[in-house]
């Protein structure tokens, strides 16, 4: 799973996502084309999911890439592709263009350089971010373009090269209900990305853009896995979280440890600052009321992706301010909404 370097062409030409990032009144942000999206450090990322398979002690690139696959199967890719032709043999070269757009135009949302080997059943994938996400994307892509289903498999070096192959399947391709991006209800939003035409980066570090649906896509899949009973569960279990919401949250906040940064949340006021920063403004989810009182958190949010990821985070930040470990307890969880608590470990012991 390896990340590639953003090289600095330019300091001076605004980045493409900063007119496609939108942010809407009920939905957190979104990108025009792919949906409700949360922007994510790429080191973020990649700790997530090594802490993740750690903890699971199971591979999970497979179920990453069929949630990547099931969401964008979704997405509306006429903007991408080839008109039709006249003259028949022009229709390959205009397959194989419309690729290249669309190969050329990801790059915005951080993912790898892909090229055809053997068109259209090999391709090689060059820095990819993530090789399971971004073959559920090119795949799916793939289908729209083609026409029909495919079946793929990868391999990877574990650093900066991979490659995919596709064959075709006798599988109808389901009836696709393109997503709607309701743009009437927008809030006026400033997407914080640094300047240039390659891979996004935020004050140097780098940063992707990620579905949330491919987030809570993935996070259903982990229910079909044995998992083993944890010794020392983040989260005290009851019948609103169990042994998958702790180790989503324990993945995330080790996750967390390739920060440096130490927060400084003594009130109620300072933590809603930070939430604003750090979880709204990247989408990933919304405040609704919290409460801090000496070292007591509660707090009502509104998750746009997986809650014991935001939880994790949350968790993380407040650890850093107080320098001592805490525990969550859920208390009330519905469609919308969670209300969590916070407490030092010593108060619960």
């Amino acid at each position: 799973m390896p990340i590639v370097s953003n090289p600095n062409e330019s300091i001076t030409i605004e980045h493409p996502l900063k007119s496609q990032i939108k942010k809407s009144k009920s939905n957190g942000i979104y990108h025009i084309e792919i949906g409700t999206v949360c922007i994510l450090k790429n080191t973020w990322i990649l700790e997530f999911f090594n802490h993740l398979e750690s903890l699971i002690d199971a591979t999970l690139a497979r179920r990453l890439a069929h949630a990547s696959l099931s969401h964008t199967m979704n997405l509306d890719y006429s903007k991408w592709l080839p008109k039709k032709s006249f003259f028949p043999f022009q229709k390959d070269k205009k397959i194989i263009d419309a690729f290249e757009r669309w190969a050329e135009n990801r790059i915005y949302l951080g993912r790898g350089i892909v090229t055809p080997v053997n068109w259209p059943y090999s391709f090689h994938i060059e820095k990819p971010l993530m090789v399971s996400i971004e073959v559920g994307e090119i795949c799916s892509f793939m289908q729209s373009l083609l026409g029909y289903s495919l079946r793929y498999q990868w391999r990877d070096d574990g650093g900066s090269n991979a490659s995919v192959t596709f064959e075709q399947i006798d599988v109808p391709i389901s009836e696709i209900e393109n997503y709607q991006f309701e743009q009437e209800h927008d809030l006026e939003y400033i997407f914080d990305i640094d300047n240039g035409m390659n891979w996004p980066s935020r004050d140097g570090m780098q940063i992707s853009i990620i579905s949330t649906n491919v987030l809570h896509e993935f996070a259903k899949t982990i229910n079909e896995l044995n998992l083993k009973e944890l010794d020392d569960p983040i989260i005290q279990i009851n019948n609103l979280s169990g042994l998958i919401e702790n180790i989503l949250c324990m993945a995330s906040i080790n996750a967390c440890s390739v920060d440096n940064q130490r927060y400084l949340l003594d009130s109620t006021e300072q933590f809603e600052n930070w939430f604003e920063n750090h979880i709204n403004s990247n989408g990933l989810g919304k405040l609704t009321s919290c409460n801090y009182d000496d070292y007591d958190l509660s707090i009502t949010f509104e998750p746009f992706i997986p809650w014991p990821i935001i939880s994790g985070i949350i968790l993380d930040a407040w650890q850093r301010s107080n320098g001592i470990l805490g525990k969550i307890e859920v208390h009330s969880l519905s469609e919308n909404n969670i209300e969590i608590s916070i407490k030092s470990r010593r108060q619960i012991a």
